[in-house]
Order: structure tokens, then C-alpha cells, then sequence
């Protein structure tokens, strides 16, 4: 067996993935990527793997590649943003997201986590998103909710730690991609009632690409949780994401949601 500290990185070609990769790199790791992508930069310590995550074959084949590593952690950054007011929302649409979001994360737990070390780590990169407080989005809210309910039940059913990293906000290139990939999901949002509501949606999601907290902050976050005996099972990162978990503990749901309806009516006022 393989005695050094090596780590498992599902889908790291992102930003807060990239930043990840440098500070476990840094930091001594030899560090396994994987990725759909084939330009991807090598650097000493790192190996890339052709992974799809909605690709069961291809689960396969990477395992009979890795079989004989043991990993210190397992990271999995997979995720996209399917957008849309529900009684539109399609069942294809919502599938897409579940594969990617919760199935990905599923097949990785079936996978791979017979590799992680005894007193190892599987690391989710969630989402404020999984506190299911946005309305439009709720594919993506549904997605990361159960993803950290799988997860938990995992570590509990196995003795695995587990960490679910909820980043807020973040200044990424996620936001243009994920309105890339909404072309025609923004088309529900046309000629009738939530017509505004798409306009903020997409105006918002184009100034949160340029806002935000670092993905710097993200990756410093998951180094900690790789590299810490015991750490926590949920780690908010973020202001507006550690006030969010704060909000949901203390208001009564019937409360929350009126502060987030007249968030939006304020918000698509014209």
C-alpha cells in the first residue's frame, strides 16, 4: 500500500477545486483529480483521471486505475445549477440535476470510499443552497439537501467522518456557466407571472460572479477539514452563509419564508 498522503479530487477543474489542489500540493498531498476535461495543467504530485460522474463505466474503469491507493480524504466538487419556477420545471431538467448533484455523489460513496484510510474523510462541497431557502432554484436546493442527508447517513451507517463544506456566495466563473447552462430553462420564466423574477435571477447571478467571497476562503476551508483529526461535519463558509444557518436555527419556517417573500417582492419591484 501506498503510505503517503493522498487525496481524491471528484471534478476538479472549478476554481475552488483549483485552489484546493494548490494548497494540499503545497501542503505535501499527492493529490488524484479528476475530471472531464483534457486540458487541464499537470504539476509535480498530481495525477489526472478521466472521470464522468454520470458515467458509471467510467467509475469503473478508474477504480480498477486506483484500487490500490488508500486516500487520506475524498473531495467531491461535482455539482451544476438547474433554475426554474417549479410548476414549469421539467422531469428531464430535474433528473439532470439529481444525476450530477446526488447520484454523482452517490456513485462516488459506492466507488470509492472502500479506498479511504481508517481515520479518513469524504468531503462534499454542498451549498448554502442545501438550507433550501431560494426560491427558482429549488432543483439545486433539493439536490444539495439530500446530498448532505446522504452523506450523514453514510458516516453513520459506516463510522466514515464526514464534511459538508455550504460555501454562500462565491466569485467564481460557476455563476457564468450555470446561466450558460439555464439558456433554456430561462425561457419558464417568459410572458407570464415570474417574469421579473428571472430578470433579478439573471441579473443577480451575473453580479455574483464578480462578487463575493474568494474561492480562496473555500479552499482554505477544505485544506483545514482534510488535514484535522476531527472536524466539523458542517462548515458554513462565508458571511451570508453562516447567517443564513444562523437564521433557520432561530426563526420559524412560516417566518423565514415571509422574509424571503418580501425579499423577492422587493427585489422584482418595478
Amino acid at each position: 500500500m501506498d503510505n503517503n498522503k493522498n487525496v481524491l479530487v471528484i471534478a476538479g477543474s472549478s476554481q475552488i477545486a483549483q485552489e484546493s489542489i494548490e494548497l494540499l500540493l503545497k501542503n505535501g498531498y499527492f493529490v488524484y483529480l479528476t475530471s472531464r476535461k483534457d486540458n487541464l495543467e499537470q504539476k509535480d504530485g498530481l495525477c489526472i483521471k478521466y472521470l464522468d460522474v454520470v458515467d458509471c463505466a467510467s467509475f469503473d474503469r478508474l477504480y480498477n486505475e486506483i484500487k490500490d491507493i488508500e486516500f487520506d480524504a475524498i473531495i467531491n466538487f461535482a455539482g451544476i445549477v438547474v433554475c426554474s419556477p417549479v410548476e414549469f420545471l421539467s422531469d428531464d431538467e430535474l433528473k439532470k440535476q439529481l444525476d450530477v448533484n446526488l447520484f454523482g455523489l452517490l456513485r462516488v460513496i459506492k466507488t470509492f470510499s472502500k479506498l479511504i484510510k481508517k481515520g479518513g474523510k469524504l468531503i462534499n462541497v454542498s451549498s448554502v443552497a442545501s438550507y433550501g431557502i431560494f426560491p427558482f432554484i429549488s432543483p439545486y436546493c433539493l439536490s444539495k439537501a439530500a446530498s448532505d442527508v446522504l452523506l450523514r447517513a453514510f458516516s453513520l451507517e459506516t463510522g466514515i467522518k464526514y464534511v459538508s463544506i455550504r460555501p454562500g456566495v462565491i466569485k467564481t466563473k460557476f455563476w457564468d456557466e450555470s446561466i450558460k447552462g439555464n439558456e433554456k430553462n430561462f425561457k419558464n420564466f417568459e410572458n407570464n407571472k415570474y417574469q421579473k423574477s428571472g430578470e433579478f435571477l439573471l441579473k443577480n447571478a451575473k453580479k455574483n460572479a464578480h462578487n463575493g467571497t474568494s474561492p480562496k476562503v473555500v479552499a482554505k476551508a477544505i485544506y483545514k477539514a482534510v488535514k484535522s483529526k476531527n472536524p466539523k461535519p458542517v462548515i458554513n463558509v462565508g458571511f451570508d452563509s453562516i447567517f443564513v444557518s444562523i437564521l433557520t436555527k432561530l426563526l420559524p419556517q412560516g417566518l423565514f419564508d415571509s422574509l424571503i417573500r418580501l425579499l423577492l417582492k422587493f427585489r422584482t419591484r418595478g
